[in-house]
């Protein structure tokens, strides 16, 4: 749990040297969110870009450019991906969601803890990915799962952080335009960093080099 909350203030610390361009990240990001086809790819970018940020490196609006058009086609994957995982979801809700009794509610249950686990492993798929050399799909959903299976209080410290900083920043607005997006990367990347300090929280083979595009 400490380690998680080190994680946290690190990420807080890195995001306060460079606020003045990750707040416009982050709003370019927001904006390409609109159009739907570039959201994946901005997010894999503003991932890029914390993980510059965090190992010190020059960040620039034409690198963040070049890392979102670098990382369209495998942003996609993962965006259809949970495309498909979010319609299964909210299908399931919505009809089974209003239904009474005690089966029902153990099937929402259920439902929710995989949305909610869906939710922790996408938070680290992207710092996982940038880490790797292998950068499958699967190769990297299961470092990413292995590492809140292996270290749940970890995870789970850094699950609660990452909800927490989303309901207050949509509940205020402003914090989620100017600089949710950023805080959640640079906290993933930075916890990332600290599972491949474990060899037991990973695979072996997987994480062996890290990447910055």
């Amino acid at each position: 749990m400490f380690e998680a909350l080190k994680v946290v203030g690190r990420a807080f610390a890195a995001w306060w040297r460079e606020w003045p361009l990750l707040m416009l990240l982050n709003l370019a990001w927001l904006a390409l969110q609109i159009p739907i086809i570039t959201g994946p790819p901005a997010t894999a970018a503003m991932y890029a870009m914390a993980r510059r940020v965090a190992d010190g490196e020059l960040v620039s609006p034409k690198q963040a450019w070049q890392s979102l058009r670098d990382m369209f086609r495998p942003a996609w994957g993962w965006g259809a991906l949970n495309a498909v995982i979010v319609i299964v979801l909210i299908g399931n809700f919505a009809a089974y969601g209003a239904r009474p009794g005690w089966g029902w509610s153990a099937l929402r249950l259920a439902w929710g803890s995989i949305a909610t686990l869906w939710f922790a492993v996408n938070l680290f798929y992207w710092p996982f990915w940038l880490a790797q050399a292998d950068r499958r799909l699967v190769t990297t959903l299961r470092n990413a799962l292995l590492m809140f299976l292996k270290a749940p209080a970890f995870g789970l410290t850094l699950l609660l952080v990452c909800a927490a900083l989303v309901l207050v920043s949509v509940a205020v607005t402003l914090p989620f335009a100017a600089t949710l997006m950023s805080w959640l990367a640079l906290i993933g990347v930075l916890a990332v960093d600290a599972a491949l300090r474990r060899p037991d929280l990973v695979e072996p083979a997987a994480p062996t080099e890290m990447d910055a595009l």
